[in-house]
Protein backbone atom coordinates (compact mmCIF):
# COMPACT_ATOMS: atom_id res chain seq x y z
CA UNK A 1 0.00 0.00 0.00
CA UNK A 2 1.14 3.36 -0.89
CA UNK A 3 0.83 5.26 2.46
CA UNK A 4 0.36 8.95 0.91
CA UNK A 5 -2.45 7.14 -1.22
CA UNK A 6 -5.89 5.21 0.33
CA UNK A 7 -6.86 5.18 -2.74
CA UNK A 8 -4.39 2.26 -3.98
CA UNK A 9 -5.86 -0.66 -3.04
CA UNK A 10 -4.55 -3.43 -0.10
CA UNK A 11 -4.76 -6.91 -0.59
CA UNK A 12 -6.80 -8.88 3.05
CA UNK A 13 -8.10 -12.32 3.05
CA UNK A 14 -11.34 -12.98 4.42
CA UNK A 15 -10.81 -14.49 7.46
CA UNK A 16 -14.11 -14.69 9.05
CA UNK A 17 -17.78 -14.34 7.15
CA UNK A 18 -20.21 -14.37 10.40
CA UNK A 19 -24.05 -14.45 9.62
CA UNK A 20 -25.82 -11.77 11.98
CA UNK A 21 -29.69 -12.38 11.38
CA UNK A 22 -31.99 -15.17 11.22
CA UNK A 23 -32.42 -13.98 7.39
CA UNK A 24 -28.89 -14.51 6.63
CA UNK A 25 -28.85 -10.78 4.75
CA UNK A 26 -26.55 -9.10 7.83
CA UNK A 27 -23.25 -9.99 8.12
CA UNK A 28 -19.75 -9.13 9.54
CA UNK A 29 -16.89 -9.92 7.52
CA UNK A 30 -13.59 -9.88 9.46
CA UNK A 31 -10.62 -9.09 7.15
CA UNK A 32 -7.16 -9.83 7.78
CA UNK A 33 -4.30 -7.63 6.93
CA UNK A 34 -1.38 -9.58 4.52
CA UNK A 35 1.60 -8.08 5.24
CA UNK A 36 2.74 -5.63 8.53
CA UNK A 37 3.94 -2.90 6.50
CA UNK A 38 0.20 -2.50 4.89
CA UNK A 39 -1.78 -2.64 8.68
CA UNK A 40 1.06 -0.17 10.01
CA UNK A 41 0.12 1.76 7.14
CA UNK A 42 -3.71 1.86 7.44
CA UNK A 43 -3.94 4.29 9.74
CA UNK A 44 -7.89 5.22 10.99
CA UNK A 45 -10.23 6.46 13.72
CA UNK A 46 -13.33 5.04 14.83
CA UNK A 47 -16.19 6.65 12.19
CA UNK A 48 -13.64 6.37 8.65
CA UNK A 49 -14.97 4.65 6.23
CA UNK A 50 -13.45 2.12 3.36
CA UNK A 51 -14.01 1.02 -0.16
CA UNK A 52 -14.36 -3.21 -0.65
CA UNK A 53 -13.10 -4.39 -4.05
CA UNK A 54 -14.47 -7.84 -4.81
CA UNK A 55 -12.67 -8.59 -7.94
CA UNK A 56 -14.80 -9.15 -10.80
CA UNK A 57 -17.90 -7.20 -9.12
CA UNK A 58 -16.98 -3.76 -8.49
CA UNK A 59 -16.09 -2.13 -5.14
CA UNK A 60 -18.89 -0.58 -2.36
CA UNK A 61 -17.79 1.83 0.29
CA UNK A 62 -18.63 0.82 4.46
CA UNK A 63 -18.09 1.57 7.60
CA UNK A 64 -15.62 0.19 9.44
CA UNK A 65 -17.01 -1.60 12.98
CA UNK A 66 -13.14 -2.19 14.17
CA UNK A 67 -11.27 -0.24 16.27
CA UNK A 68 -7.70 0.87 15.82
CA UNK A 69 -7.41 -0.92 18.78
CA UNK A 70 -8.02 -4.43 17.44
CA UNK A 71 -4.90 -4.97 15.76
CA UNK A 72 -4.42 -7.45 12.65
CA UNK A 73 -8.01 -6.75 11.26
CA UNK A 74 -10.95 -4.66 10.05
CA UNK A 75 -14.40 -5.54 10.26
CA UNK A 76 -17.46 -4.65 8.18
CA UNK A 77 -21.31 -5.42 8.82
CA UNK A 78 -22.38 -5.81 5.19
CA UNK A 79 -26.46 -5.82 4.79
CA UNK A 80 -26.74 -7.67 1.52
CA UNK A 81 -28.59 -5.04 -1.03
CA UNK A 82 -26.82 -5.55 -4.59
CA UNK A 83 -24.20 -6.70 -6.68
CA UNK A 84 -21.71 -6.30 -4.64
CA UNK A 85 -22.71 -6.59 -1.61
CA UNK A 86 -24.23 -10.28 -2.76
CA UNK A 87 -20.76 -11.19 -3.92
CA UNK A 88 -19.29 -10.56 -0.64
CA UNK A 89 -21.81 -12.62 1.32
CA UNK A 90 -21.04 -15.62 -1.22
CA UNK A 91 -17.49 -15.31 -0.05
CA UNK A 92 -15.66 -18.27 1.58
CA UNK A 93 -13.88 -17.64 4.22
CA UNK A 94 -10.19 -17.46 2.93
CA UNK A 95 -11.03 -15.64 -0.56
CA UNK A 96 -8.83 -12.04 -1.50
CA UNK A 97 -10.40 -8.91 -1.32
CA UNK A 98 -9.41 -5.53 -1.96
CA UNK A 99 -9.92 -2.55 0.77
CA UNK A 100 -9.21 0.85 -0.35
CA UNK A 101 -8.63 3.76 2.55
CA UNK A 102 -9.45 4.73 5.18
CA UNK A 103 -11.60 7.45 3.93
CA UNK A 104 -13.72 10.27 5.29
CA UNK A 105 -13.76 11.91 8.93
CA UNK A 106 -13.49 10.46 12.18
CA UNK A 107 -15.45 11.39 15.50
CA UNK A 108 -13.64 14.08 16.82
CA UNK A 109 -12.36 11.51 19.83
CA UNK A 110 -9.74 14.15 20.79
CA UNK A 111 -12.41 16.55 21.74
CA UNK A 112 -14.42 14.11 23.83
CA UNK A 113 -11.23 13.53 25.64
CA UNK A 114 -12.64 13.99 29.82
CA UNK A 115 -15.82 14.61 28.75
CA UNK A 116 -18.98 12.07 29.63
CA UNK A 117 -20.19 10.56 25.93
CA UNK A 118 -23.53 9.36 24.99
CA UNK A 119 -23.71 7.04 22.46
CA UNK A 120 -27.09 6.72 20.56
CA UNK A 121 -27.80 4.91 17.77
CA UNK A 122 -29.85 1.59 16.51
CA UNK A 123 -30.12 -1.64 13.71
CA UNK A 124 -27.02 -2.70 12.26
CA UNK A 125 -25.42 0.75 11.31
CA UNK A 126 -24.60 0.46 14.66
CA UNK A 127 -21.61 -1.39 13.99
CA UNK A 128 -19.97 1.67 13.25
CA UNK A 129 -20.76 3.17 16.52
CA UNK A 130 -18.97 -0.59 17.96
CA UNK A 131 -15.95 1.14 16.45
CA UNK A 132 -16.41 4.04 18.65
CA UNK A 133 -17.39 2.27 21.68
CA UNK A 134 -14.49 -0.32 21.95
CA UNK A 135 -11.93 2.78 21.33
CA UNK A 136 -13.32 4.86 24.03
CA UNK A 137 -13.06 1.08 26.14
CA UNK A 138 -9.26 0.60 25.40
CA UNK A 139 -8.61 3.85 26.11
CA UNK A 140 -10.88 4.41 28.92
CA UNK A 141 -9.16 6.43 31.52
CA UNK A 142 -9.27 9.56 28.77
CA UNK A 143 -12.77 9.71 28.80
CA UNK A 144 -15.87 9.97 31.59
CA UNK A 145 -18.91 8.27 31.59
CA UNK A 146 -19.77 6.32 28.54
CA UNK A 147 -23.56 5.80 28.43
CA UNK A 148 -25.08 3.74 25.04
CA UNK A 149 -28.42 4.04 23.76
CA UNK A 150 -29.46 1.17 21.25
CA UNK A 151 -32.93 0.84 19.58
CA UNK A 152 -33.85 -2.00 17.58
CA UNK A 153 -36.98 -3.28 16.14
CA UNK A 154 -37.19 -6.50 17.97
CA UNK A 155 -35.39 -7.98 20.69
Amino acid sequence: MNKDNPFVPIIMRLEKNFVETSDRNIRTFTLAFQNQADEAAFRYLPGQFAEVLVFGKGESPFGMASSPTEPGILKFSVNKAGVVTSALHNLPEGSIVGVRGPLGHPYPVESFKGKNVVIIGGGFAFSTLRALTVYLLANRGDYGNITIIYGARGP
